[in-house]
Formats: structure tokens, C-alpha cells, sequence
């Protein structure tokens, strides 16, 4: 009787233990660099959406395993079964929606532009749609392998079938095509270009950024989770990004 009274007063002392004196659990989060939205900084992961990430996770009482790798190899990843992992920052699309399990949007990019280099402007200036400007088979699109410009776009340069420039590595490697004559141009956010251009070690003003009015919002970014990445954890994670201001 006295043992089954302590337990009892051991089970009450647990239940009313706060959630942050409880350890954290854990989970690995994968991402690559691409400025400003994530960096490797003095070999600490850095950019505006880790330290996001960081506080989501720090009131959802999970403790971020941060771990840099190259972007195609996320997706292989996060496609592997029996891997418990996430990564940030990512868009929605259906083809992803297959195979990973996705957080409510965690940031909203401004509209995308074309990036080119000013000596080319003219090119595309005498287009006047994005839609125009894929269907000229003399441009040519830089891109990465793997990379999603967000559902919307990925259906035009499927159906439009742009000639594509496609590289495996970094974003910063993007506009070295262009100035090199390998590619025309890129689609890019525009509070990536100053960054990425600086990491390029490009001259910022040898380019030029042009709208054109077909372009989409902003694509909305999310944490994109392996299928065994348990739903009870997501939903903390879910309740933590409607509690950010």
C-alpha cells in the first residue's frame, strides 16, 4: 500500500513539472547555404530563418541539430525512410507533398525577379511577360538541380520548357553563369541579390532585377519534415509558429 502511494505521489510530481525544466527532445535540421535566408558562420549555422528556426523550436521545447549539406541531398533525404529529419525554408509543391510532411508557412518572399546582367537587359526588355521570356529559346535559365520556384512557377517552365543551365551547387555559383555567357538569366527573391552577389564576388552593379507583371506573389516558406517525423511534433511545432508575432 505504501508503494503504490509513492508511486502515485511520483506520477503527481511529473505531471506538474513545467514543460522547460522536461529535457528536450531532439531533432536534426538540415539545410545548405543560401543567404541571407541560411549560412555557415565561424561553423555555426547563421541567416535570419535559422535563428527563426530557432526560436519556433526553443518554445516548442525541441532542441534544433542543425546540420549544413547540399540541397539535392536534403531531398534525398528527407525521401529516406526510417530518417527522422527536417529542413528549412522550403517551398510546397505537390510533387513533396508526396513524400514529406510540411509545417504551417514560416515566411512570405517578395515576388521574384529576373536576374541579368545589364549588357543583356535588353533582351528581355522587349518581353513583357516571365511567360514571353521562357518561350524565347535564346535565353537560357540558370538553375539548380532540384530546386522549386514554387508550384505556379514550376508548371510554366515545365509547360514553357525554357532552355535550362542546371547545376547541382550553391545559388552563389548562379549569376557566375550569367557574367561567364553560360546563361542569360535567374529567377531570384530580391532580398537574396545584394548577399549573393557579395558571395560571388560579383560586382553588384553590372546587374539589373526586372519585374514583369505575370510573376506570382511571393512564395510562402515552410520547415518540410521526413514522413517519420511524428505528427504530435509537428503540431508543437505548428503551435509555436502561431504564437510568433
Amino acid at each position: 500500500m505504501k508503494k503504490m502511494k509513492n508511486i502515485t505521489i511520483i506520477l503527481l510530481i511529473i505531471l506538474f513539472i513545467p514543460l522547460g525544466s522536461v529535457s528536450a527532445q531532439t531533432l536534426t535540421v538540415l539545410y545548405f547555404k543560401r543567404p541571407p535566408y541560411y549560412d555557415t558562420i565561424k561553423n555555426q549555422a547563421d541567416g535570419f530563418l535559422v535563428e527563426l528556426t530557432r526560436q519556433i523550436f526553443q518554445k516548442a521545447n525541441i532542441k534544433p541539430i542543425f546540420k549544413e549539406i547540399p540541397p539535392s541531398r536534403i531531398m534525398r533525404t528527407i525521401k529516406t525512410p526510417n530518417k527522422k529529419v527536417c529542413s528549412i525554408g522550403w517551398f510546397k509543391n505537390k510533387e513533396r507533398q508526396g513524400f514529406a510532411k510540411f509545417s504551417l508557412p514560416i515566411y512570405q518572399n517578395k515576388p521574384l525577379v529576373v536576374l541579368t546582367t545589364r549588357s543583356l537587359q535588353h533582351l528581355f526588355e522587349r518581353h513583357r511577360t516571365i511567360k514571353d521570356i521562357f518561350s524565347d529559346r535564346l535565353l537560357i535559365l540558370a538553375k539548380i538541380d532540384s530546386f522549386s520556384y514554387g508550384a505556379i512557377m514550376d508548371e510554366w517552365i515545365n509547360n514553357y520548357a525554357p532552355n535550362i543551365h542546371e547545376i547541382s551547387s550553391n545559388q552563389s555559383l548562379l549569376p557566375r553563369l550569367i557574367i561567364n555567357n553560360r546563361a542569360s538569366y535567374m529567377l531570384v527573391a530580391p532580398e537574396e541579390i545584394s548577399m549573393m552577389l557579395q558571395n560571388a564576388k560579383l560586382d553588384e552593379k553590372k546587374f539589373i532585377s526586372l519585374s514583369k507583371p505575370d510573376i506570382p506573389p511571393g512564395n510562402k516558406r515552410y520547415i518540410i519534415f521526413s514522413k517519420n517525423v511524428e505528427d504530435h511534433l509537428i503540431e508543437r511545432i505548428n503551435q509555436s509558429i502561431q504564437a510568433l508575432p
